[in-house]
């Protein structure tokens, strides 16, 4: 079974290969990187964006793609347009993680780097839980240096920032989430740290497109 997934920075390659091995490691996982989509990405998806995305969803199902994710969060809006231009699986990278973390909740921590990444994951969070009928009560943490962090000190940065941000929400939630597919290299370390249960959204994923290839 091929899953194809789709990245807008490099940093998330990692992460997605490690949660596959953890959650669906039969899987012969593809990436395609286009680091534009996220250079040219400026608080909001121009027409010219969703159409470019949706050529790499297409491009993606041309090249014998079994089923499709999306790495880059703040594209995920494409999804509900992209997924009739497809007959295999499309997944979003908020879609799983989204239901996980509502069922785990009320409350839901939510750590971002980027803005629109926090506006459209507080978003797809509330339309979750109206979905399941369940009331929801987001605590947003927007650390706009983590990517900076990331790759100027490497994993032990990436642990470090992510761990005081999911230490000071910790009090007052019942689940963090991490937004950005490029932090699921910190959960083993967080799982390890963190009073309440961490979820990453590429192992969310991985555990989704099991489920639809099983």
């Amino acid at each position: 079974m091929r899953v194809t997934m789709i990245h807008a920075i490099a940093e998330s390659i990692p992460p997605v290969r490690l949660a596959f091995s953890d959650e669906f490691p039969e899987a012969e996982v593809i990436n395609v990187l286009d680091e534009g989509l996220l250079i040219d990405f400026d608080d909001r998806l121009t027409p010219n964006l969703r159409r470019r995305m949706s050529n790499l969803i297409g491009y993606c199902q041309d090249n014998k793609a079994d089923a499709i994710g999306l790495a880059c969060s703040v594209y995920a809006p494409v999804v509900d347009s992209a997924k009739d231009l497809v007959h295999v699986p499309l997944v979003s990278s908020y879609g799983p993680v989204m239901a996980e973390a509502v069922a785990a909740g009320p409350r839901v921590g939510l750590i971002a780097s980027v803005p629109a990444t926090m506006r459209d994951a507080e978003y797809y969070l509330r339309l979750e839980a109206k979905e399941a009928g369940k009331v929801i009560e987001p605590r947003l943490c927007l650390a706009e240096d983590l990517i900076d962090v990331m790759r100027a000190e490497g994993q032990t940065g990436l642990e470090r920032r992510l761990e005081e941000e999911v230490l000071k929400l910790a009090p007052d939630v019942d689940v963090v989430l991490l937004s950005q597919f490029s932090f699921a290299a910190a959960l083993a370390h967080l799982e390890k740290v963190s009073p309440v249960p961490v979820l990453s959204a590429p192992h969310s994923s991985a555990r989704a497109l099991k489920r639809l290839l099983s």
